[in-house]
């Protein structure tokens, strides 16, 4: 038996040698062979390669050549969609080659047909938040604003706010800029952090973000530090919880803020952002597309020592997350019930998008698989060049995805140059899509053009069980300053049938500077604890 055993282990060793001898790796080996290019799938096609859980389809409302490139988007008051294209992305920075699109939907089929060249000859763009008839946007090292006054399209008004933010990593920039309660944009400023100063006053204090998220009140233009720091995306769900994602730790939650324990220097306090998944921060996935060549070699080259890096996964190339990115809780009117404050995540590596359910756990949340999804994905494709980077939840109740189609999605630094040199880093600059994930039986609402509501018909639409409805409400309430509004918003926190309806109001009423004792008591002793929370918080 020892005999037989010995026998086997030396074939097998033998058959091992032999097929490292043919591969012959090395440094200087040309890997031209095993690094063929993959062609693109054409808008037309790309429908079909999707496998989405049943019930659901994708259906494409956008794709080249209205816009390229696409990483972030935000939708204004009347359903228009400010498109980040970093078509500049990884190594072109300084070729200007990015830009931001306005793009419409003109018949109202709930597919965008119209684009303006809103603003061109950007270099890394990475986030749009609109505020009062424009657009904040993120372009490190700049915060700018921008705005079209005269009604062609393309701005006329380009503002440097704040500027300070660094961009020595492109995967690690500022990003994910989000309309808050407080009557704040809301921002992760990612790996590579800032010290941001406004333009408009230099005896202003440098606000420095290392390892922390970042918040500004667009009317007086202040900015503060806030928990967070993770990689690329972030959410809020309708408790208010914030939520962020790095590469290999898909879904965390910020427990609470940092602010609050900084008050006293001798309390050496927990990280405010802890890990929530049941499966771990870097979970299995299962994706249908097929690992991309170069994954494949470059995991072997670091497994064997010729090249360095991370060996993640056991030295597995794939099968688990690696690039887990914009982080999105589903807060549409679109869907079912069970799928509210549902978070998705994207996995621009595995060409799919992961769905996660919480459930309480003592003061923090556990995230788990939902039942029926334990060894599949919410929306899988078995094309390698599908990138979902971020989602959005849409004017008409959907949840957006931002696929920006590419071929290669990795950072540079990455890349050993015995790969990086067979592949093209620009292939895709030219493409996008963007996709809506639709339940069966949807049919495409009128979506209002809220620009045009008096103020007082915007206070019940805080009530909106679309989030698109109820957040661009609460911006339009605070830009305008409309005191009139106060009695119905009073109402509103008192009575209105809904806690989230109540809540928001207590915030609307906060922004406004009309939120009295007697109403944040009343808070404190609403029958729903996420009113009640809230109330504590204001």
């Amino acid at each position: 038996m020892r005999y037989l055993f010995a026998t086997a282990l030396l074939l097998i060793i033998g058959t091992a040698y032999a097929q490292d001898a043919a591969e012959q790796d090395s440094i200087d080996r040309d890997y031209s062979a095993e690094l063929p290019r993959i062609a693109p799938t054409e808008p037309a096609d790309a429908a079909g390669t999707f496998e989405v859980k049943p019930g659901f389809r994708m259906e494409p409302i956008a794709s080249e050549p209205l816009v390229r490139d696409p990483i972030a988007v935000a939708f204004d008051e009347d359903g228009r969609a400010y498109v980040v294209e970093m078509c500049g992305y990884s190594e072109e920075r300084d070729e200007d080659r990015s830009a931001i699109a306005l793009i419409e939907d003109t018949d109202g089929d709930g597919k965008y047909d119209t684009r303006h060249d809103f603003l061109t000859g950007l270099k890394w763009p990475t986030a749009v938040a609109c505020y009062d008839g424009g657009v904040f946007i993120g372009v490190p090292p700049d915060l700018l604003y921008c705005k079209d006054t005269n009604g062609d399209g393309v701005a006329d008004v380009n503002e440097t706010v704040y500027t300070g933010f660094n961009w020595n990593n492109v995967q690690g920039m500022m990003n994910t800029f989000l309309w808050g309660p407080d009557g704040r944009i809301h921002a992760s400023s990612s790996s590579v952090g800032a010290e941001a100063r406004r333009v408009d006053d230099p005896k202003a204090p440098i606000v420095s973000l290392r390892g922390r998220d970042f918040a500004w009140d667009p009317k007086t233009r202040a900015m503060f530090a806030e928990s967070g720091g993770a990689q690329h995306g972030m959410s809020y769900d309708d408790w208010g919880r914030k939520y962020v994602c790095q590469n290999s730790a898909h879904i965390q939650l910020v427990l609470f803020e940092d602010r609050y324990t900084a008050r006293n220097p001798y309390l050496s306090a927990p990280n405010s952002c802890v890990n929530i998944p049941v499966d771990g921060p870097a979970a299995d996935v299962f994706r249908i597309s097929p690992i991309e060549p170069w994954r494949i070699v470059r995991t072997r080259l670091r497994v064997k020592g010729i090249t360095p890096g991370l060996i993640e996964g056991g030295g597995k190339p794939a099968g688990y997350f690696t690039s887990a990115t914009g982080i999105t809780i589903y807060r549409g009117d679109a869907w079912p019930e069970e799928y509210r404050n549902n978070a998705f995540i994207g996995d621009v590596g595995s060409n799919l998008v992961h769905r996660k359910v919480m459930d309480p756990d003592g003061v923090s949340l556990l995230a788990h698989r939902p039942k029926g999804e334990e060894k599949t994905e919410f929306v899988r494709s078995t094309d390698i060049w599908f990138r979902p980077v971020q989602f959005a939840n849409g004017p008409d109740g959907n949840l957006i995805v931002i696929d920006m189609y590419r071929e290669v999605i990795e950072h540079p630094e990455s890349l050993p140059p015995i790969i990086k040199k067979h592949l093209d880093l620009t292939s895709g600059r030219d493409r996008w899509r963007l996709w809506r994930i639709v339940h069966d039986g949807f049919k495409q609402p009128e979506i209002p053009k809220l620009s045009k509501a008096a103020t007082a018909d915007l206070a019940p639409l805080l009530a909106h069980r679309n989030a698109w409805h109820s957040e661009t409400a609460a911006r339009l309430i605070y830009e305008r300053q409309d005191k009139s509004v106060v009695p119905a918003l009073e109402d509103l926190a008192k009575n209105c049938p809904t806690e989230l309806g109540r809540k928001n109001a207590l915030y609307a009423l906060s922004t406004l500077g009309a939120l009295t004792p007697e109403l944040v008591l009343h808070g404190l002793n609403d029958t729903s604890p996420m009113v009640r929370a809230n109330s504590v918080r204001l």
